[in-house]
């Protein structure tokens, strides 16, 4: 048809990608009281990173051609677990979060937090709030509300995901590990450097996870 035959060289180009990589955030603690973190600094140091390794020109020595957009790398940061930015289909991802510590004896039992809190994992014994920390997102609303800090933060860092993409075998990311700010970017490297060393077409790092299979993957990545 006419409008397909006039629409191919438009896609063709709209498909076609300079950069082999991406960087993206959400609007952070400027713009949104969910924001736990501030980490546009962090972000720049990403894109630094992958200039240095020459992820565009490994990427277009791997496809023999020219890029598209489906080859890139893509970075994403969530500032908080709400994670607007869609951080689940990046192939290096983070996702801020608070992990609560609790003071029991300066609860007052005004029930505050299990209000507050969306996900229900809050229980108000006689003892004080008990949190069920596998179902917990990390979001720290309860921290904010608690007039009496008998809930307070403890670990305030991100949960680092990868290897989530669309496309024609779609893939969420998988949750690797928690990382304080200063060892995220430790941890990016050597996730650089795996996809580098593993990377036989270009392929997402996605692809490569289902290759290689998660467990051994984890355990490439997490060792010293």
């Amino acid at each position: 048809m006419k409008w397909e035959r006039e629409a191919e060289p438009l896609l063709d180009k709209l498909s076609k990608a300079e950069k082999g990589y991406e960087v993206s955030g959400c609007f952070g603690l400027n713009s949104c009281p969910n924001a736990l973190s501030s980490s546009e600094e962090l972000l720049k140091s990403f894109e630094k990173i992958l200039e240095e390794e020459r992820i565009t020109e490994f990427l277009k020595e791997k496809v023999k051609g020219p890029l598209k957009a489906h080859h890139k790398f893509r970075v994403c940061l969530a500032e908080c677990p709400n994670a607007c930015s869609q951080i689940h289909i990046t192939d290096f991802a983070l996702h801020g979060v608070v992990r609560v510590e609790i003071n029991p004896k300066a609860c007052s039992l005004c029930g505050s937090c299990l209000e507050v809190c969306e996900e229900g994992v809050i229980e108000l014994t006689e003892y004080g709030p008990k949190i069920d920390e596998e179902r917990c997102v990390g979001c720290a609303h309860c921290v904010k509300i608690c007039p009496e800090g008998a809930l307070i933060e403890g670990f305030k860092g991100y949960k680092i995901y990868i290897g989530g993409k669309l496309g024609r075998h779609p893939r969420l990311a998988s949750f690797l590990t928690f990382a304080q700010p200063q060892e995220v970017l430790r941890v990016f490297k050597k996730v650089l450097t795996f996809y580098k060393n593993n990377n036989k077409k270009g392929e997402r790092l996605g692809a490569i996870i289902e290759r290689i299979g998660w467990e051994n993957t984890k355990k490439l990545l997490l060792s010293d």
